[in-house]
């Protein structure tokens, strides 16, 4: 794994809307580091996706994709624990319904890393996750999509700078969530 990129470990990725939502919005990560590479005028790192513990062992930036579902058991063995000490580890969260349920996941992540000697860098939980893959065809700062975008760029900006980035939960807009409800099966 070479020094420009970023590994992607999933973990506790059972929940296909979960899933579904983690990937799109890892994709939309990795969409958005090279232009923000550009703007800052650096090279992009890429997105390496692993599930396997090598990669993430050799890695210097971890992001973890981490579902959550209501009612779930607690983090078991999260790929932190691979990571070397020295890591930079950031986390990308989803739930199914309200954020803050990340918030206690984001806190375990947070001492995990310090008893291992890791840099916990922070993170960004998306609730109402299956929202986000609904309106995934609107436009990134349009209506449904715009807080969870705004969120994601901030991530980008501190991955593409190594920097810390603070711990938000967001969750789509309320005219999208309840959009979603009404219209299920139909992606606006």
């Amino acid at each position: 794994m070479g020094e420009q990129a970023i590994c992607v470990a999933s973990a506790n990725v059972t929940a296909p809307e979960l899933a579904a939502a983690l990937e799109h919005l890892t994709s939309d990560l990795a969409e958005a580091l090279p232009v923000y590479a550009r703007i800052a005028g650096t090279e992009a790192p890429t997105l390496a996706r692993s599930r396997a513990g090598a990669d993430v062992a050799r890695a210097g930036t971890v992001l973890l994709a981490l579902a959550l579902e209501d009612g779930a058991p607690p983090l078991e063995g999260p790929p932190a624990s691979w990571a070397p000490a020295g890591a930079r580890v950031y986390a990308l969260v989803t739930t199914a319904g309200d954020p803050q349920l990340a918030a206690a996941a984001l806190a375990e992540l947070r001492e995990l890393c310090e008893l291992r000697g890791q840099a916990w860098m922070g993170g960004l939980a998306v609730g109402n996750a299956a929202t986000v893959t609904r309106f995934s065809r609107g436009p990134r700062m349009g209506w449904a999509r715009r807080r969870v975008s705004e969120a994601l760029d901030q991530l980008a900006w501190a991955l593409l700078a190594g920097a810390p980035c603070d711990e938000r939960l967001v969750q789509p807009s309320l005219a999208a969530r309840l959009a979603a409800h009404v219209l299920p099966s139909q992606r606006a």
